[in-house]
């Protein structure tokens, strides 16, 4: 016993510093810098096993939560749905990674657990700003020394079918806009400060910049759903918000020959020509391929391989959901569909859209952005599960007090 609560007041007296906290948010957005070792070994996932040998002797589990026993019940069976497919090597692939991504989501679920909420909320403040602010510079950089060349990446610039398309230190502008709605979302919902009003304007540039359908709807439906909810005077303050972005934008297109209000019309007229960027035509293949083995699918991330059999071309379905209904078949679909389901209840039961709505707006728009991009790991998702688990972790804690002062 005595052993026992050495440890526990061990664990209680840990405080991990804000600083970490905030490198690790920051070197998650560095996904663009990585070794590939058959998969992406990339910056954050060593910065986490540095962490975790230096606080080896506190590290402990909590009891899981409910969405995360369905979450690993899902990838379990998405796994072993790859023991019997055509291209097991592939399923070995996303094995790996989904064992290196779950490691990771725990390591940084126990490392926010060592923080107050108030310290993690200033550490997405601070790690938004330096991400979308270096973002930016990184793109303007790519404008200055790029030759114009189609699809060649300069910095932080993709030039995409003549698009200047921003991503940033990522690789991709569709994922950029994925990474950037937490930070959107914490900022629209915290407007106090000039350190958040920058943050805002900066998310909000940049995710322009991406020229990113799916991404700008997603966050246009989070807007709305954010003035659903909110006052009207946060409405008007909210609103208002735009005539800044508006004058940049003009600016811009002023000053430089990148002419921002023609490429956004140009991009919404190009969705009736290239038929969302061919997504059509890949989850229409999804669901055939879906159908031809509905129970089991036809194994984890195998669909790039059955389309390059098929097509000659290696391409993702770009939906998440297609994705693991064709590869895990309606069994895998329903225990994803399940972990949502628990998820979005657990929101609900400690009324977090209420106390915290960034993070329930955060959850919608990475749904509606799964409607366009494969993402079956991800790690600014399990950034997103970590940052939440530690809200609940303060509601059951209250709780738990609640029932000691009443004893």
């Amino acid at each position: 016993m005595g052993d026992k609560g050495k440890m526990e007041r061990l664990q209680n007296n840990l405080r991990i510093p804000n600083f970490t906290v905030f490198l690790l948010l920051f070197v998650i957005t560095l996904s663009r810098y990585h070794l590939y070792l058959g998969f992406s070994l990339k910056i954050y996932m060593i910065f986490l096993v540095v962490l975790f040998c230096i606080y080896l002797k506190y590290f402990f589990f909590r009891p899981l939560f409910g969405y995360e026993v369905v979450l690993l019940i899902f990838y379990f069976f998405y796994c072993l749905s790859g023991v019997f497919s055509e291209y097991p090597s592939s399923s070995i692939r996303i094995l790996l990674g989904v064992v290196i991504v779950l490691g990771s989501y725990f390591i940084m679920k126990f490392l926010f657990e060592r923080i107050s909420i108030t310290s993690l909320e200033i550490t997405i403040a601070n790690a938004g700003l330096i991400f979308n602010g270096m973002s930016l510079v990184w793109y303007i950089a790519g404008i200055l020394i790029t030759d114009g060349s189609v699809d060649t990446i300069s910095f932080g610039l993709l030039i995409d079918r003549d698009y200047p398309r921003l991503i940033g230190l990522l690789d991709d502008p569709n994922i950029y806009v994925f990474f950037n709605t937490l930070f959107f979302c914490f900022y629209v919902t915290n407007l106090k400060g000039v350190k958040h009003y920058s943050g805002f304007l900066l998310c909000l540039i940049t995710s322009l910049l991406t020229f990113s359908r799916g991404g700008l709807v997603s966050l246009l439906l989070v807007s709305v759903l954010y003035l659903v909810l909110s006052s009207s005077a946060k409405r008007i303050k909210w609103i208002g918000l735009f005539l800044p972005v508006i004058g940049v934008i003009y600016a811009v297109s002023y000053f430089t020959p990148i002419n921002i209000n023609r490429i956004i019309i140009n991009r919404i007229n190009d969705f009736t020509n290239d038929q969302g960027s061919g997504r059509f035509e890949l989850w229409e293949q999804a669901l055939d391929y879906f159908m031809s083995k509905p129970l089991l699918g036809i194994g984890a991330f195998n669909f790039s391989d059955y389309y390059a059999f098929h097509h000659h071309k290696t391409l993702y379905v770009h939906n998440t959901y297609l994705e693991i209904l064709a590869e895990s078949g309606i069994l895998g679909f329903t225990l994803f569909l399940l972990f949502l389901i628990v998820l979005m209840k657990k929101f609900y039961e400690i009324k977090l859209h209420k106390t915290k709505p960034y993070i329930v707006l955060t959850f919608f728009g990475f749904l509606f952005q799964m409607i366009s991009l494969s993402l079956i790991i991800n790690e600014a998702f399990f950034l997103f599960l970590a940052i939440s688990a530690r809200y609940f972790e303060v509601y059951e804690e209250k709780i738990w007090r609640n029932k000691e002062q009443r004893w």
